[in-house]
């Protein structure tokens, strides 16, 4: 029997999105018990944390920014600049809109927890105003720098500065970035069109190497995912059909890359930023196939909570490092003194399924109670009738 490989992507991409949501929020919680100055001979839980924390969980944004490319331009393989005004109007609702709500929520949030520790713990008294003049009212929107000091630059492997900085709410910076690309997205057509797969070849290489526009909004790594999700759509090709061709050489890559990647990490810069950056290439393959089959095998459980779980991935991605991640860390660290490797391990581990299921249960409480704020938040993409919309 022939698939319907369009159902069957779209059923892929629902799956997905709950899993690459659940990595970004792993790659927050690691922060708090590494320092990022370890290598992968260090030790057992060194060489775990690389490859998983780092290596394999670095496959989830540049997926997000694939999907995002490959459903923009639906229904506009053929230019129509009506279409695409449509469109980009929408992003206001799903991109701006949660991008500015966020964002705020954030800044509240910062200054609740400052306020929470000149209360417990004694620290200095916070002026508002005064931290909101300083860092600028309206950078924090865009690129927040770090409080307490100034972020350094960060250069790419030509010793080129590269912008990477993040709004209030630091996972937010995706959204920022997929509207700036949206905004491009016209001059993405026409180079697809009249250059195909060289053009894609080109922005890789410049991909690979992280050279790219200097200034924050601006990355490689969003232009060129979101490319080529756009020319799998352009072209008329469903990515899934295409991803499961040579999906034994997929895993094979995967392997390989994620041991070359993790095995250099903070040896050797060259070697790191390419492998790293091919890994997440031909990763993205392989979960599509992974994906593909929990999908197809309707009969499990998995299935129907991952369908499930896709509804709320967004609202995950936005929130968790609101308070979320800080208490989470903070209860765990109280209650289970990490005096060791395992224990870090543990920790690391159980503190990204405990705020990716807490973060779950507020999103169910408001889309009972606060349906139509939870609407507002997520971008129309869960609706007041509980239905999903298209996202």
């Amino acid at each position: 029997m022939n698939k319907d490989w369009q159902k069957l992507q779209s059923g892929t991409i629902d799956c997905l999105r709950p899993i690459f949501a659940l990595m970004v929020v792993g790659l927050h919680v690691r922060q708090y018990y590494t320092d990022g100055t370890e290598t992968f001979f260090d030790g057992l839980y060194e060489a775990s944390t690389i490859s998983i924390f780092r290596v394999l969980f670095s496959v989830a944004v540049p997926a997000f920014f694939l999907i995002s490319g490959y459903l923009f331009f639906k229904k506009l393989e053929d230019w129509n600049t009506n279409v695409w005004l449509s469109k980009v109007k929408k992003r206001g609702v799903t991109l701006l809109i949660p991008y500015l709500l966020w964002n705020l929520i954030a800044i509240c949030g910062f200054f609740i927890t400052r306020t929470a520790g000149c209360l417990i713990k004694g620290n200095e008294s916070v002026n508002i105003i005064s931290v909101l003049n300083e860092r600028g009212w309206f950078r924090l929107f865009w690129d927040r720098c770090l409080y307490g000091g100034v972020r350094p630059d960060q250069i790419n492997l030509f010793g080129v500065s590269v912008g990477q900085g993040t709004p209030m709410d630091e996972p937010a910076w995706f959204l920022r970035d997929l509207m700036v690309v949206v905004l491009m997205s016209p001059i993405i057509f026409f180079m697809i069109k009249k250059a195909g797969k060289l053009f894609l070849v080109l922005v890789g290489l410049l991909y690979c190497v992280d050279l790219w526009i200097p200034y924050a909004g601006f990355s490689s790594k969003a232009f060129f995912m979101f490319s080529v999700g756009a020319w799998f759509c352009i072209n008329r090709l469903n990515m899934l059909e295409f991803f499961c061709k040579n999906s034994k050489m997929q895993l094979f890559l995967s392997i390989l890359l994620l041991i070359i990647a993790s095995v250099s990490f903070n040896g050797n810069e060259w070697i790191y930023c390419i492998s790293s950056k091919l890994f997440v290439l031909s990763a993205i393959p392989m979960f599509f196939n992974i994906g593909a089959w929990l999908v197809e095998k309707q009969n499990l459980n998995g299935y129907s909570v991952f369908t499930a779980m896709s509804k709320s991935s967004f609202f995950v991605y936005m929130i968790h490092t609101i308070l979320v991640v800080d208490a989470v860390n903070w209860l765990l660290t109280w209650l289970l003194r990490p005096n060791n490797d395992a224990v870090n391990f543990i920790l690391m581990v159980s503190g990204t399924i405990l705020v990716y299921i807490i973060c779950h249960c507020i999103y169910l409480i408001m889309n009972i109670f606060m349906p139509k704020v939870l609407a507002v938040l997520t971008g129309g993409r869960v609706v007041v009738d509980k239905k999903t919309s298209e996202k």
